[in-house]
């Protein structure tokens, strides 16, 4: 290859790479059409212009794809599930969201590997959902059921042979786990449905942890820490 190839080459690999970055900066659409597929570009079309039951038919047209596919059991067509729950909320259907919530449930029920935090996010949507109708002993399944799937065995204990470094991780996880502010909404839902049920004793025992995590998450003077303690007090009024 001659000098004068080679140069050609050269300054050709560099004009696209500029020409690439140019389009992504002033027109970062432009891309869109080779990686998202035709119903994913109306999705995103529909969803800007408010257009929800067009981004539901597309969402159908997509799932109905992945299960001919084979792929109806996989962590894609849960979180497709998930979109089209909070569709169908915008759109006032709650028996729909619920059921789709549901779908994506039974989904990530059988992955071998799966986004805890969501999953424990869609049982927590499920409860609240569950509460807004008062139905209460089914919000109340939803939300341990949250809260067992965020926290998962938080009370293992540290094995010895794990070393200092491991040991230092798995403490550190554990107590991330505990005082997250998901946690911390997840004790006051189910000290608050324990208040309704009149079971006060159980419900103290929620309030309890969720100022334990608040404190930690927090400080003692946060507003978010006052509430709670102002619940714990009218608790005991």
């Amino acid at each position: 290859m001659t000098n004068r190839q080679s140069n050609i080459i050269f300054y050709s690999i560099i004009s696209l790479i500029i020409a690439a970055f140019l389009i992504h900066n002033y027109n970062s659409d432009f891309f869109d059409t080779f990686t998202k597929s035709r119903e994913e570009l109306i999705i995103k079309k529909a969803m800007h212009n408010a257009e929800y039951t067009q981004a539901l038919a597309s969402y159908k047209i997509i799932v109905t794809e992945n299960i001919s596919r084979g792929d109806e059991y996989s962590a894609k067509t849960a979180a497709l599930y998930e979109e089209m729950a909070n569709l169908y909320s915008l759109l006032g259907f709650r028996e729909k969201e619920v059921a789709y919530y549901l779908k994506s449930i039974t989904i990530k029920q059988q992955l071998k590997k799966v986004n805890l935090y969501l999953f424990a996010n869609t049982y927590y949507k499920l409860g609240s959902l569950a509460e807004d109708e008062r139905d209460y002993d089914q919000a109340q399944i939803y939300f341990e059921q949250a809260l067992s799937t965020r926290l998962g065995n938080v009370n293992q204990p540290i094995e010895e042979d794990d070393g200092m470094f491991l040991g230092m991780q798995k403490t550190r996880v554990k107590y991330l786990k505990l005082n997250h502010v998901d946690t911390i909404a997840t004790y006051k839902k189910l000290g608050a449905i324990h208040r309704l049920k009149q079971q006060n004793a159980v419900a103290k025992g929620y309030y309890e942890k969720a100022l334990a995590a608040s404190k930690n998450t927090f400080g003692d003077d946060n507003v978010k820490t006052l509430e709670i303690m102002a619940l714990m007090k009218d608790l005991q009024l």
